[in-house]
C-alpha cells in the first residue's frame, strides 16, 4: 500500500505558491474567477487541509488550475502529486491487444530525470553486428529534454493487435509499427499498392493490411495467410488511410498465429465513418474506445488493478460499475489515477479526452519547476547535461526516435531486466534471406539462453534466433540448433549458402536468443521517390 499523505505535501505547495508570491486565498480567488466560474477549478480555501488527507487527491481541473496560476509546467504540478501521463502510455504498449489500437506517442514530461548512458565513443552506423556497449557505458542522470531537441512525434504508432494480424506474417500480433502519414494515400494507391503496408480506418478500427484497388473509389482488404472475410470499402466514406507502415518493433518471444474469431470470416458490411477525430460527449468516446477495445467491463476493471498493484496506489482501480457509470452519465474521471486507467486500458489519448471539457493542455503554464519540489525518484547530477550523439545519430537515420517507449521497453522486448549490453545494431544488412532479419536495424537478446532450440511444429521462418560469434570475432544472427556438441546452422536463415556446422564454444559461441527485432519494411525514398 502507498504512503498516506504527510504534512511535507500541504508545506511543499505552500512553498511553491510562495515562490510566486502567491496565497492560498488569493489562489483561491483567481481559480474560481479566472475560469468563467467554473467549479471544477476552483481551489478550496481548505486546500491544505485536504491535501493532509489520504483519501484526498485534486482534481485535474485543479491541477491545471494551479499551473495556469503559477505558470509552471502541468507534468511538474502532477509530479507534485505523484501522478505522471507517461504511465498510460508505458501500459499502452506493454500489453497485448485483442484488436488494433493507436498508442498515445505524446511525451507529457519533457523535464523527467531518466537514466542514460556515458557515451564513450561516437557511433558509426556501419553493416556489422554490433552491440551497443561499444558506444554506450556506465550511467548519468539528466533530464529527458536534454537528450534531444525532438521529443514531440512526427509520426503515428500503432499496437497490431492478436485479433487483426490481416499482414501476417509480415506484422505479428503483439508488433508495435510505426506509420508515415506525410504520403498521400493517392500517391501510394498508384504505385504497386500491394508492395506497401497501409494503415486504414474503418468502423470496426484499424487495421494494417495490403490493400488491392476495386474500382470507383473502393479497396479490399487482402490477408494473405489467415481467412478473413475479404471487406471491400469505399475511400472517404468507409475508409481513411492513415498512411504506410515504414518500421516494425517485433517481439519474438511467441510467434503463435493470431487469433482468427468464426466471426472474422463472415462477410460483413461496413459502415459510415466519422471524421471527427474525438466524439462529443466524454462517455461517448470512452464507450467508443471500449468497444474497439474488445475489452468487457469485467476484463478492463482487472487490467485497472493491475496498474493499481504496479503503481502501488489503490485509486487506479476501477470497478465495472464505475466504468459503466463514466459511459452512461457522461462523466469525466474525478481521480487523476482513472484519468491515467482509462487512458491505459482502452488506449485513449489523455490530452484528447481532456480537450473534450474544456481542458487544453497546451494552454497551461509553460515554465519548469525546480526539482526539489517535485516527487522525482531520480535526480540530475552535478555535470552539464549533454545532448547524446548516440540519440542524434539513430534520429538523423530514422527521422525520430520513439522517447514515449521508454518505460515500457523491458516489457516489449521480452527482458524485464534490460541491459545496453542485451541491444544489438544489426547494421540493416540486406544480405540475408530470413524475413525477420531482412532490414532489421536493432536486435535484443537475452543472453542467459544459450542453448539453441527447435521448434518442430513451427515453419522454418519462425525459428527461435540466436547471435553467435565466432572465433575470429564475427557475429552472425541466424537460426540454428545444438546437436552433440556442434551448432548447426541453417542456411536459409544465414548469409551462408550451406549448411554450416560449428563446434560450439570453439568455432563459435552462442551469446544469447533474439527477443526482439526493430526492421524497416520500406526506405522511405522506395515509397517518395521525391525524397
Amino acid at each position: 500500500m502507498p504512503t498516506p499523505p504527510s504534512p511535507a505535501l500541504a508545506d511543499r505547495v505552500r512553498s511553491i505558491l510562495a515562490a510566486r508570491r502567491l496565497s492560498l486565498a488569493e489562489v483561491s480567488r483567481l481559480s474560481g474567477s479566472q475560469f468563467d466560474g467554473k467549479r471544477a477549478f476552483r481551489i478550496p480555501a481548505n486546500f491544505y487541509d485536504a491535501l493532509r488527507r489520504a483519501s484526498f487527491s485534486p482534481s485535474l481541473h485543479q491541477i491545471f488550475s494551479l499551473s495556469v496560476l503559477t505558470h509552471y509546467h502541468l507534468a511538474d504540478w502532477l509530479s507534485v502529486f505523484g501522478f505522471s501521463f507517461d504511465d498510460a502510455s508505458r501500459f499502452q504498449a506493454s500489453w497485448s491487444r485483442f484488436h488494433t489500437a493507436e498508442l498515445d506517442a505524446r511525451v507529457y514530461n519533457p523535464n523527467i530525470h531518466v537514466a542514460w548512458f556515458k557515451e564513450v565513443r561516437p557511433m558509426s552506423l556501419g553493416a556489422k553486428l554490433t552491440p551497443l556497449n561499444q558506444w554506450l557505458n556506465g550511467e548519468t542522470i539528466q533530464p529527458l529534454e536534454s537528450l534531444s531537441n525532438r521529443l514531440r512525434p512526427s509520426f503515428r504508432y500503432i499496437k497490431i493487435g492478436t485479433r487483426d494480424a490481416y499482414a501476417f506474417p509480415d506484422l505479428l500480433p503483439g508488433s508495435i509499427v510505426r506509420i508515415n502519414h506525410r504520403i498521400s494515400f493517392k500517391q501510394l494507391l498508384n504505385k504497386q499498392p500491394t508492395d506497401h503496408i497501409l494503415a486504414v480506418q474503418h468502423s470496426r478500427g484499424i487495421v494494417c493490411s495490403r490493400l488491392r484497388l476495386a474500382g470507383r473509389g473502393r479497396i479490399v482488404l487482402c490477408s494473405r495467410q489467415l481467412p478473413y472475410a475479404p471487406v471491400e470499402l469505399k475511400l472517404d466514406t468507409e475508409a481513411r488511410i492513415l498512411g504506410v507502415v515504414d518500421l516494425e518493433i517485433r517481439p519474438l518471444a511467441s510467434t503463435e498465429p493470431p487469433e482468427v474469431l468464426p466471426t472474422a470470416g463472415r462477410l460483413w458490411t461496413p459502415r459510415e465513418i466519422g471524421w471527427r477525430p474525438l466524439a462529443h460527449r466524454v462517455g461517448e468516446e470512452i464507450r467508443r474506445a471500449r468497444i474497439q477495445s474488445g475489452l468487457s467491463f469485467r476484463e478492463a476493471s482487472k487490467r485497472t488493478a493491475e496498474i493499481a498493484r504496479i503503481l502501488q496506489h489503490p485509486n487506479y482501480f476501477c470497478a465495472p460499475g464505475a466504468l459503466s457509470d463514466l459511459e452512461a452519465r457522461d462523466l469525466f474521471p474525478r481521480h487523476v489515477h482513472k484519468l491515467i486507467s482509462l487512458s491505459a486500458v482502452y488506449c485513449l489519448s489523455i490530452a484528447g479526452l481532456a480537450s473534450l471539457v474544456g481542458l487544453q493542455l497546451e494552454h497551461a503554464g509553460q515554465e519548469a519547476m525546480p526539482d526539489d519540489w517535485k516527487q522525482a525518484s531520480l535526480r540530475q547530477e552535478q555535470e552539464v547535461p549533454q545532448p547524446s550523439g548516440f540519440l542524434k545519430a539513430v534520429q538523423d537515420t530514422f527521422e525520430e526516435v520513439p522517447y514515449f517507449l521508454r518505460g515500457a521497453l523491458p516489457a516489449v522486448l521480452g527482458l524485464p531486466n534490460l541491459s545496453v549490453r542485451d541491444l544489438f545494431w544489426a547494421g540493416a544488412t540486406q544480405g540475408v534471406t530470413h524475413p525477420y532479419l531482412r532490414n532489421c536495424v536493432f536486435l535484443a537478446v537475452n543472453r542467459r539462453d544459450k542453448t539453441p532450440t527447435q521448434s518442430l511444429s513451427s515453419p522454418v521462418w519462425a525459428q527461435p534466433l540466436y547471435v553467435l560469434e565466432t572465433r575470429d570475432g564475427k557475429r552472425l544472427c541466424a537460426a540454428c540448433s545444438l546437436q552433440n556438441g556442434t551448432l548447426v546452422v541453417r542456411p536459409c536463415t544465414s548469409i551462408y549458402g550451406d549448411l554450416v556446422r560449428l563446434r560450439n564454444r570453439v568455432d563459435a559461441e552462442v551469446i544469447g536468443r533474439v527477443m526482439a527485432t526493430v526492421r524497416l519494411l520500406r526506405s522511405r525514398r522506395d515509397v517518395d521517390p521525391g525524397i
